[in-house]
Formats: C-alpha cells, sequence, structure tokens
C-alpha cells in the first residue's frame, strides 16, 4: 500500500510538475507573445514615424525648392507669363518634377513642356492664391492619365499673390519612398487621408493593393485587440494616432496609424501577426528544450532578443540618416550630428557652407548618370576625410551639400574651399572626367543666438546664389551688408515700373566741347532717378539692377524718345543745332525690334537724324560683333551717328577698328585723370588719337577735369572734350541757359 502510495503520490507530483511546467510554458509563451507583440507596435510605430518623416522630407524639400523658384521669377520682376515659363523650363530640366507650371490668377495654366489646362477649382491652386505653399492629394495626370501629386506655391509681387508657381511629381515616387525594408520585409506602409479615401498605395505582396478607401476595407475586418472601427474613424477625423490589429484577406495584422504634416494625410504602417506568432512559435519549441539547458536557452534567447533590437535600429537609423548615393550622412543625420556639436559647443565658432557643382546636368548628359553619381560618391569621401572632429557633412540633394566648419578666419575657410577644389579636380581623372569642375559656396558665420537650421542653411543658399550670379566669385559670404543690399534691390525692382510711369526718371545733359572750333557742339544725355523722399539716385545702384531683370530695355527707349522730344522743341525754337548722344544697353541691342522700335520714335518727332548719336560700350560691342554691324550699318544708312563709349577700357580689338560701323570713338576717361604726364600713356594716347582720326572717325576724350589735360589734348589734335572742365550733367533747364543761350 506505502508503495503504491508512493507511487501514485510520485505520479501525482510528476503530473503536478508537469502541469506546472506546461502551465509556466503556456504563461511564458503568452508573457513572450504578449511582450514580442508590444515590441511590435513599438518598433512599427518607429517604422512609422521614420515613413511620415520621410514623407514630410520630400514633400518640404519639393515645396522648398518650388519656394526658391518663385523667389527667382519675383527677384527678376518680370511677371509675365512666357517670361516666367522661360525660367522655370530650365528648372524643370535640372528637377525631378514630372513637369512644371505658371497658373494665372484665373486658374489657366501653362506647363513647361507645353500643356494648358484650368485649375481653378483645385485645392491646392486656391491655397497657394491664399499665400500658402500647398502639395495634392494623389490626381489623374491629363496628359497620361498617372496618378500624381502637385505642389504649388503663390508668387508674390510686394504683398500681393500674382500667380501661382505649380510642379507635379508621380505618385510612384512616394510608393518607392515607403518601400522600406522591415520585419524581415514583411511590413509595409501606405498614405491616406482622414476619411479614408487612398493616398499613396503600397506595392508590397502582403498588402490588400490597389483601395479606394481603406474604412471601406475595414468594414469587412475583425477586430481583435486595440482600436475598433468607429475609434479609428473618430481619431483620424480628430487628427489622432493609433493601432489595432485586425484580420482581413485571410491576415491578421498588426496597424500603427499616425498624422503626417502635409495637408489630412495619415501614414498606415502595417506588419503580418505570423512575424509574431511564427516567433512565438520558436520560443515555445526552445522553451521546452529548456528542461534539458534551461539557462543556456534563456542566455541564447535574450541574446536574439539583443540582435534583433540592434539590427532593427540600426536599420532604421540607415533609413533615417544614411545617402545611398554617396554613402554618407544625409540632411537628417547631419541635423543630428549638428545638435550633438551644438550641445558641446557655441555655434557661433563655426560656419555654415552650401555649395553645388556648376554644370553638373551635362556631366549627367556627358558622361551618364552613373560617372555623375559616382563624383557625388568621391566629393563625400573628399569632405569626409578632410573634416574635423567638431564638423559635419552631408548631401542634400541633387548635386547640393553641406559643411558645418570650424570657424576661424576669412582666409583660412577659403583656403580650405582651394584646397578641396584641388583635390576635386585631381581626382575625377579617374572617373574619365576631362572637364575642370566648378563649384560656387555660399558661406554664413553663424551668429550667436542662431538657432534654427533651416533659416542658417537658407541665408547660406542665398549667399550661395549670389556667388552664381557672380561672373567671378566661387564663394560669398553672407552678411548684413548684403541682406541689406537684397532688401534694397527688391525695392527697386518692385518700384521701377512705377517709376517710369509716375516721371521719376530724367533726363540731365553734359556737354561736349569742340577744340577746333572752340565751341560747345552737343552733349550726352545722362538718366537720374529722382526718387521721392530719397532725392537723386546714383546710376551705379539702379542701372545693374535694371540690366539683370530687362528693365533697362523700357529706360533706354524712354531716354531716347526724351532726347528726341528735346531736339524736336530745340528745331521749333531755332535753337543752335546740337548733337546728343544716347547710351544703349547691350540687351537693347540684342532685341530683334530694336532698330524699327527707334525708327518708330525717330519718324514720330521728325527730327533731323544726324542730331541724334547712339553710343554703345565697347564690352556690349565686342560680346556680338556682328549683331553690332548689323545694327550699326542700318542707323547710319537712316543718317543717324553710331560711337564706341570707354574705348581702351579692356576689350579693345585695333584690328576690328577698320570694319565696325562707327562715326565716334570716346577714349576711356582711365587713359586721363592726370595719367596724361607720364610719357608711356601720352604716347598710348596720341597713337589712338592718330589711328582713330586716320580711320576717318571723330575723337572724344571723357571724364577731362583740368585745363592742363585740355591744352596737352588740344596739341594731340583730339577732335571733342567731355568731362567737369567744360561742365559736370545737368538738367536740361541749366544746360538751356548756360549753355545753349550762351551759343544763340
Amino acid at each position: 500500500m506505502k508503495s503504491k502510495f508512493r507511487i501514485t503520490t510520485i505520479s501525482s507530483i510528476s503530473v503536478l510538475i508537469i502541469a506546472l511546467f506546461f502551465a509556466a510554458s503556456y504563461y511564458y509563451s503568452a508573457l513572450i507573445n504578449r511582450e514580442l507583440k508590444a515590441e511590435t507596435y513599438s518598433y512599427l510605430s518607429e517604422v512609422g514615424n521614420q515613413g511620415a518623416e520621410l514623407v514630410e522630407s520630400r514633400v518640404n524639400s519639393q515645396i522648398e525648392n518650388l519656394e526658391t523658384t518663385a523667389r527667382m521669377i519675383e527677384a527678376s520682376g518680370n511677371y509675365n507669363q512666357d517670361a516666367m515659363l522661360g525660367l522655370i523650363r530650365i528648372q524643370a530640366q535640372k528637377s525631378d518634377y514630372k513637369r512644371m507650371a505658371i497658373a494665372s490668377l484665373n486658374g489657366d495654366i501653362v506647363t513647361s513642356d507645353g500643356m494648358a489646362y484650368s485649375i481653378r477649382d483645385r485645392a491646392y491652386f486656391q491655397a497657394a492664391l491664399a499665400g500658402k505653399s500647398a502639395v495634392s492629394d494623389t490626381l489623374a495626370d491629363y496628359s497620361d492619365g498617372k496618378k500624381i501629386n502637385v505642389y504649388a506655391v503663390p508668387i508674390f509681387s510686394g504683398n500681393q499673390v500674382v500667380a501661382v508657381l505649380a510642379a507635379s511629381v508621380e505618385t510612384q515616387s512616394f510608393k518607392e519612398l515607403l518601400g522600406v525594408n522591415t520585419f524581415d520585409n514583411q511590413g509595409y506602409s501606405f498614405v491616406v487621408k482622414a476619411n479614408g479615401d487612398t493616398v499613396v498605395e503600397s506595392l508590397h505582396p502582403n498588402s490588400v493593393g490597389a483601395f479606394d478607401n481603406i474604412f471601406g476595407i475595414l468594414q469587412t475586418a475583425a477586430f481583435k485587440d486595440g482600436d475598433d472601427l468607429n475609434t479609428i474613424t473618430n481619431r483620424m477625423a480628430n487628427g489622432e494616432s493609433g493601432s489595432y490589429t485586425s484580420v482581413y484577406n485571410g491576415m491578421e495584422r498588426y496597424t500603427v496609424y499616425k498624422p503626417l504634416k502635409s495637408n489630412d494625410w495619415y501614414m498606415m504602417s502595417v506588419v503580418p501577426a505570423t512575424v509574431v506568432s511564427n516567433q512565438t512559435t520558436a520560443i515555445i519549441r526552445d522553451t521546452f528544450l529548456l528542461i534539458a539547458v534551461a539557462l543556456l536557452a534563456i542566455s541564447l534567447l535574450f541574446a536574439m532578443i539583443l540582435i534583433f533590437q540592434n539590427r532593427s535600429k540600426k536599420e532604421l537609423e540607415k533609413i533615417a540618416y544614411f545617402d545611398e548615393v554617396t554613402e554618407g550622412n544625409n540632411w537628417n543625420k547631419f541635423k543630428s550630428e549638428v545638435e550633438e556639436i551644438r550641445e558641446k559647443n557655441s555655434l557661433a565658432s563655426f560656419v555654415l557652407l552650401t555649395f553645388d557643382i556648376d554644370q553638373f546636368r551635362f556631366i549627367n548628359e556627358e558622361y551618364g548618370q552613373e560617372t555623375g553619381d559616382r563624383l557625388l560618391k568621391q566629393i563625400m569621401d573628399i569632405l569626409k576625410v578632410n573634416i574635423g572632429k567638431r564638423e559635419s557633412c552631408c548631401r542634400v540633394s541633387a548635386d547640393h551639400f553641406v559643411m558645418l566648419c570650424g570657424w576661424t578666419t576669412r582666409a583660412k575657410i577659403t583656403q580650405r574651399i582651394r584646397d578641396f577644389l584641388s583635390i576635386l579636380n585631381r581626382e575625377k581623372e579617374a572617373l574619365g572626367i576631362k572637364e575642370k569642375i566648378f563649384c560656387h559656396f555660399g558661406l554664413y558665420i553663424v551668429e550667436q543666438n542662431a538657432k534654427d537650421l533651416e533659416k542658417i542653411r537658407e541665408k547660406a543658399n542665398m549667399a550661395r546664389i549670389e556667388a552664381k550670379r557672380s561672373e567671378s566669385n566661387t564663394w560669398f559670404f553672407y552678411s548684413d551688408e548684403f541682406r541689406e543690399k537684397i532688401g534694397n534691390e527688391k525695392e527697386i525692382i518692385d518700384t521701377m515700373e512705377a517709376a517710369l510711369e509716375n516721371h521719376e526718371f530724367e533726363m540731365y545733359l553734359q556737354p561736349k566741347f569742340d577744340l577746333h572750333k572752340s565751341e560747345f557742339c552737343g552733349c550726352e544725355a545722362l538718366v537720374r532717378w529722382n526718387r521721392p523722399r530719397k532725392g537723386l539716385v546714383s546710376p551705379g545702384e539702379f542701372i545693374p539692377i535694371f540690366e539683370q531683370t530687362g528693365f533697362v530695355k523700357k529706360l533706354d527707349m524712354f531716354m531716347i524718345e526724351e532726347v528726341c522730344r528735346l531736339l524736336k522743341r530745340w528745331e521749333e525754337n531755332s535753337c543752335t543745332r546740337m548733337r546728343i548722344s544716347v547710351n544703349v544697353s547691350r540687351k537693347n541691342l540684342k532685341k530683334t525690334s530694336f532698330v524699327e522700335d527707334v525708327r518708330e520714335i525717330l519718324d514720330r518727332y521728325q527730327i533731323k537724324r544726324d542730331c541724334i548719336e547712339i553710343e554703345l560700350t565697347e564690352y556690349c560691342i565686342f560680346e556680338d560683333i556682328d549683331r553690332m554691324i548689323e545694327v550699326g550699318k542700318t542707323f547710319r544708312a537712316d543718317g543717324v551717328k553710331m560711337s564706341m563709349d570707354d574705348f581702351g577700357s579692356g576689350y579693345s580689338s585695333i584690328n576690328l577698328l577698320g570694319i565696325l560701323p562707327l562715326d565716334i570713338i570716346k577714349i576711356d576717361q582711365g587713359f586721363f585723370k592726370g595719367n596724361l604726364k607720364n610719357e608711356h600713356t601720352l604716347v598710348v594716347v596720341k597713337s589712338m588719337i592718330d589711328l582713330i582720326k586716320k580711320l576717318g572717325m571723330t575723337v572724344v576724350a571723357e571724364g577731362i577735369e583740368t585745363k592742363e589735360e585740355v591744352e596737352i589734348l588740344k596739341e594731340l589734335d583730339c577732335d571733342i572734350i567731355q568731362g567737369y572742365y567744360y561742365g559736370k550733367p545737368m538738367t536740361v533747364t541749366d544746360f538751356e541757359k548756360k549753355i545753349l543761350e550762351t551759343m544763340s
């Protein structure tokens, strides 16, 4: 009996132990399953955050690029739709947009590839009209029916929206952006609106494929954990995040949904429950093996969990911070590293540097995109080798790079730029690139209280654009003076059209004196801007800006008409006959209708043609000799005199003087200004005068200020003098009183 009792007891204990073991195993398995599910939701949430950041970064980058282009259009001051299209066509070719377009205020739009239609009722267009940048929901492209998203930003004139700049990208690019390898390539993400309508579908085989509305799919789903359909619908309508477990299409899925900053979009990140259940099954199997090797199995299990965590985090970090083209930092990683640097140092001891490659598109076209990508990687390799421990660098997009460098002096930072360019042009030969590579750099010395990295980069980018506008600067430093200059330029551009309409531009005359006849023989018409509350503005402050915007063409024609009007009045009042010279810019010389436009003015006022003289600078003439010859011959055939200004200032080609249709040569004032005392200069000036006169042309010396210079030029047989000695530029009224009346 005792033996039987003992056996029964042992059996009972064994059964109890086995039962406890299985119970413990079950509890342990359930615990592990629950923990893995929670961990999965945590990782899934991180993936959702990262996916949201990638989408938002793409949207923000595209909008930022469009806003930069809009600022360029605003800076040009020309809001003609064709002119704006001309500007953006270059951008459209450089960018990864499908197409770009300009929309007028009534919604009529013309694209960079010639399409025209109306977007008046589109929400993104209405948002841009209200002064806000916007991105559309998924739409069907009018040209090929493919799904697209459209970005739109306002174009301002002052504080007024005058047009809308738009650009489209294929929704496919968002799909590729969301095609991130998570949970051993079992997870996927997609984007919907708050009302459930699809924005960006997933290409993943585990996804539900194409759908119209996610709520429609979830109506057939069974919910197990987390939010139900009503809760999901309400939370998404209120812009809240959440998670749920559902079963549909025969698959159990874990889902996390988070709102994006763009529109009312939601990022939904999904992973099949089998990812967790498969892991749980493996753990249960390992649990039974714990009977023999419990401690070892537990150790291995924890090791596996740690490895899984580290691997997942590294993959997420790689997605978030790694630039695949250059194998270096992307903008997110750069911001993170700058924040770490900021915690240890004041950014006031740093300079932010941005740069891009000149004609990078040519390299891609000439050598192929693969070579272009290898060049970008080569640049990153050079930067990584040459940055210090407390410095950072990244590729922002395309061929745009950013560096945070330690600041000491301008000389040292510019020497680093020279060294970089030297290394780059030495090492690019290994890629088979023959052409010399040039870059333009914008630098911003970080101020003591500067915290917003985006604004810091924006200022450096403004400096980079200024460097590109210059014909000689490789780099440009942002400064308070530059900021003031940008503001002044914008003010001039904003007011120039109104100034012309309000007659703020005035004609001044500077007399010319004939040395042979010892009398005044004519004058040069010069423009002055008499701005309300500011007085006279020097031409040096506004003429270069007018040249850049093309407004100088209107100003030239205004001056020609003012000269003709004055000559006609003098003729009607029987004043002494005088010739007036008027300057013409290279912009007008290139204009095909220039000659006919001038003829129309001359015919309207019926003045004697030899009383007007068209004056072109030496640079303007030698920039396009064929065009100058064509225009000069036409004007001379009409009786209009042609003259070259600033002769000898640097571009002269003596052998071409004989073929140029010119009547008058004005020797640059740089040869005078006290230089006639120098024997060598005197010989040069005499030789020029002799040569010009032998070619049958009249010689004018400009910038003459002293009697001694006049006497020397008289001995050298110079024909005409212009300068302060005989009179500064003066109003028409003063000229008539001081010069014209004395000759009557």
